[in-house]
């Protein structure tokens, strides 16, 4: 399934479970197996997507490194992650931006290795970029977009 991923702009959180999982089957020593930027879609007919979302960031969360939100419209309510498991004193939230775009705070905050997980809204395809991708793969991090234009129809129960 990796290799099928390699060809691939973007996936969906659900695919970059699927395929971690059987990395860590095959080869429990290798991080991951995503290197594309990771789109998560939150809405009441995607609701497995947010729990594959945070069923990654929880594997993520269990690294010695950050997990990075870029501005506050990326973060996730602090309830429902700290009840999927996730260490919320690994959790940063990047409000000042410095006039740089969120692509390219993403592929630097990947390139440096120190977050196992960059988290920006978005439309993927804007995220879809070689150095990006680059950044990820260098960074052993993954990188997830969050749809917007679904973020709103989250419904919690």
């Amino acid at each position: 399934m990796a290799a099928y991923l390699e060809h691939l702009h973007s996936i969906s959180a659900s695919q970059a479970y699927k395929a971690t999982f059987t990395a860590q089957t095959a080869a429990p020593s290798s991080p991951k197996a995503v290197k594309c930027p990771i789109e998560v879609c939150f809405s009441d007919r995607t609701q497995t997507q947010l729990a594959y979302f945070l069923r990654i960031l929880k594997q993520a969360s269990e690294q010695n490194r950050w997990i990075m939100f870029i501005g506050q419209e990326s973060l996730v309510d602090k309830n429902l992650l700290k009840s999927a498991g996730i260490d919320l004193h690994k959790v940063l939230v990047l409000t000042n931006k410095k006039g740089k775009s969120d692509q390219a705070l993403m592929a630097q905050a990947l390139r440096s290795g120190n977050c196992s997980a960059v988290i920006a809204t978005g439309e993927i395809e804007a995220f879809t970029s070689t150095d990006i991708r680059d950044a990820s793969d260098f960074g052993a991090s993954y990188a997830f977009v969050i749809n917007r234009d679904s973020k709103s129809q989250i419904t919690f129960h």
